[in-house]
């Protein structure tokens, strides 16, 4: 028997086995841990938090919202509205990233005001 090579058979995981980042045969999923809302929650509660915002008209306003991140697209009058409006969203506890890309429909509002001398 020495000159054939025997091939051992191979082990298969328990079915409880580490497999570098959790437990077992299924992958962690954060949306099963109580108190975190979905994105569609999220999404909702941005959505009432801008209307009902007097310094903001968020009727240009689009929101996506994906893991926990959202994405403000369209268009809003002045930086300062544009400003609010993420400071707004970054506040919603939840919120993990916030990625302002709202276009300025009136550029001039940036900078110093004009004084008349």
């Amino acid at each position: 028997m020495m000159g054939q090579d025997k091939e051992e058979p191979r082990k298969e995981p328990s079915e409880d086995s580490y497999s570098g980042y959790y437990w077992g045969n299924e992958p962690y999923d954060s949306s099963k841990v109580p108190g975190r809302k979905t994105d569609e929650d999220l999404k909702n509660t941005i959505k009432e938090k801008l209307t009902k915002s007097t310094k903001i008209n968020s009727d240009g306003i689009e929101i996506s919202v994906n893991n926990a991140t959202v994405i403000l697209t369209g268009y809003i009058k002045t930086y300062e509205e544009r400003r609010l409006v993420g400071e707004e969203v970054w506040n919603i506890p939840g919120i993990i990233k916030v990625l302002n890309d709202l276009k300025v429909t009136e550029p001039e509002t940036a900078g110093p005001s004009k004084q008349s001398l």
